[in-house]
This record gives C-alpha cells, sequence and structure tokens, in this order.
C-alpha cells in the first residue's frame, strides 16, 4: 500500500576557507598555459573519478614537464581547484582575483573526470582557431583525438571561458557504457573504477 515519509532536516551554513594548489613550470614569455583539475568530491561519494582522477592527471602532467623548467615558450601553470562541486565557486574566485593576468592566459585545459575507456579527446566552445589546433595534432601524431564542440558551463573551464580565454575540457567517457554521468555524482564512484590503463593513456594524450 501507500507510505507516506515525513522528513525534518536542519541545515547551517558555516563560512569556511579553501584553497588552491598551484605550481608553475616557468617559460620564456609571459603566457601561460592553465592545466587545472578540482580536488573536491560530491558529498557523497569518494570522488574517484570525479575527479581524484584530474587531479592525479594534473601531478602526473606536472612530473612530466617540471625537467622543461625555462625551456618552453609559456609557463604552464598546474592549478588544482577547490570548491568546483559547490558551483565552480573556486576557479570563479581566482579568475576575479586575477583578472589583471587573464590576457596572458592563452588556455585553459581542464582535466575534470579525465579518465574513461571510451574515445579520448576535448570538448571546446567555439573558437576555429582552437578546432584547428586540436585537429592539427591529432594529424601529427596520428592519434585519433574525439573532438566534440560544446559549451560545457559546470565545471573550472567557464569562468576562463567567460573572460574570452580558449579552454577545452578533456574527455574519455565510454559512451556504449556510461548513461548520463555514468559513476559520477553516485555512491559508486570508487578507486576501482578508475582503469590504470586509461589513466596512462589519459596522461599521454593530455601532455601533448
Amino acid at each position: 500500500g501507500e507510505t507516506v515519509v515525513m522528513l525534518d532536516v536542519q541545515n547551517t551554513s558555516h563560512p569556511t576557507t579553501a584553497y588552491h594548489v598551484v605550481g608553475d613550470v616557468p617559460g620564456q614569455t609571459k603566457e601561460v598555459v592553465v592545466v587545472g583539475a578540482h580536488y573536491d568530491g560530491h558529498d557523497i561519494s569518494q570522488g574517484a573519478m570525479d575527479d581524484a582522477s584530474g587531479a592525479c592527471q594534473v601531478m602526473e602532467l606536472a612530473r612530466l614537464f617540471a625537467p622543461l623548467k625555462g625551456q618552453l615558450r609559456r609557463t604552464i601553470r598546474f592549478m588544482a581547484f577547490a570548491c568546483e562541486e559547490l558551483g565552480v565557486l573556486g576557479s570563479t574566485e581566482y579568475v576575479r582575483a586575477h583578472k589583471r593576468e587573464m590576457p596572458e592566459i592563452a588556455l585553459m585545459i581542464n582535466l575534470d573526470s579525465a579518465v574513461g575507456g571510451g574515445a579520448k579527446g576535448f570538448g571546446y566552445a567555439g573558437m576555429e582557431d582552437v578546432a584547428e589546433t586540436l585537429k592539427s595534432i591529432a594529424r601529427d601524431t596520428g592519434y585519433p583525438l574525439k573532438l566534440r564542440e560544446h559549451v560545457q558551463t559546470a565545471s573550472d573551464n567557464f569562468p576562463f571561458f567567460m573572460q574570452g580565454i580558449p579552454a577545452i575540457t578533456m574527455s574519455a567517457k565510454d559512451s556504449d557504457r556510461a548513461v548520463g554521468r555514468g559513476f559520477s555524482h553516485t555512491a559508486m564512484d570508487t578507486l576501482d573504477k578508475v582503469n590504470d590503463r586509461d589513466m596512462r593513456e589519459c596522461a599521454m594524450v593530455a601532455a601533448r
């Protein structure tokens, strides 16, 4: 028969301070490429794929590029963003606080849930030169990058995009298996869902 349930939920909000983790590999000019992922997880899950996998990618890319300090044209800024799951608050605040530096950012690469068993590629929001650059990388490497034109608003790329900065988000979701968000934002987003081979391949693609 019919079941009626009544909930009386009392919530309180408390001000707190959150921190980004930032590391630069200095280049030869003032231009900067930001490579970022959020390190906070959804409150009902471990957040292994969304987005511990992305945070690990950022650390792996920092390890790869650190020996090239001073050799690259642009500085690469590796960032682990706070408070993405609370409404993209962390990266929004970063962009606001560093507004004067925004013209120096040549590209933002977002690694949100960037590991999966599907085709590796990037979503880009318009900007024909960005699409052509990605296509040229695919041609030069012989790697079949999956490219998608899409404005993604609910991740750390968006505040940069709103400043007119080319911002791309890596994707690797297996469309044959994943429905909707896949395991993201569910209690099943646990470490056993992250495949080591996919992590390595995604790091390879992102580094290129």
